[in-house]
């Protein structure tokens, strides 16, 4: 101990969850089956969300309710609808309700138990993120700044039911260049 003296022990890190991938607008299935974003944890520890809060800037929010782990180093993906075979053919971790993904601009906001936020991403459906219709935004790198909509493209990869995706795996995006 330090009696008398300031604390000589670190505050513990704060967790670090970055918003991955995004399914705003599906084609396969309609948007109140098919929407889902995912979650992606850099660290080198589980982190568990249960009691947090997923938000917009608006009116809908939902706190995760039970534990669902976001391994070190993976993925856990969030969806409005957990039954695959109605879904679009995703593997969901968590499904939820009152949050809807708007197809143009929205925001997804990540806040721990404490409230304290710890990642936000704020679309803009279409001017400077991707925009699409039956496949995911998707982030480049999870390295990069993720509420800067160039760092985004649209996902590449058929998954289930035709949609495009990577849920629960590593983004996939391919950059073309124009002549």
């Amino acid at each position: 101990g330090t009696p008398g003296a300031a604390n000589d022990c670190a505050a513990p890190p704060a967790a670090e969850l970055v918003i991955h991938e995004v399914m705003q607008n599906p084609s396969a299935v309609s948007d109140s089956d098919g929407e889902w974003f995912e979650l992606y944890n850099p660290t080198a520890s589980d982190i568990d969300i249960d009691g947090w809060t997923i938000a917009d800037a608006g009116s809908d929010s939902f706190e995760v309710v039970g534990s669902v782990i976001v391994p070190a180093g993976g993925y856990a993906v969030l969806g409005v609808n957990a039954d695959a075979a109605t879904n679009g053919g995703v593997t969901v971790d968590y499904e939820y309700s009152g949050m809807f993904l708007a197809n143009g601009d929205d925001e997804i906001i990540l806040f721990d138990g404490l409230g304290t936020e710890i990642d936000r991403i704020e679309y803009d459906g279409g001017p400077d993120w991707p925009d699409p219709n039956g496949a995911s935004m998707a982030l480049r790198d999870p390295a990069l700044d993720n509420n800067d909509g160039t760092n985004w493209c649209e996902a590449v990869t058929p998954y289930g039911a035709g949609d495009l995706g990577t849920p629960g795996d590593a983004n996939i995006c391919v950059i073309t260049k124009i002549h």
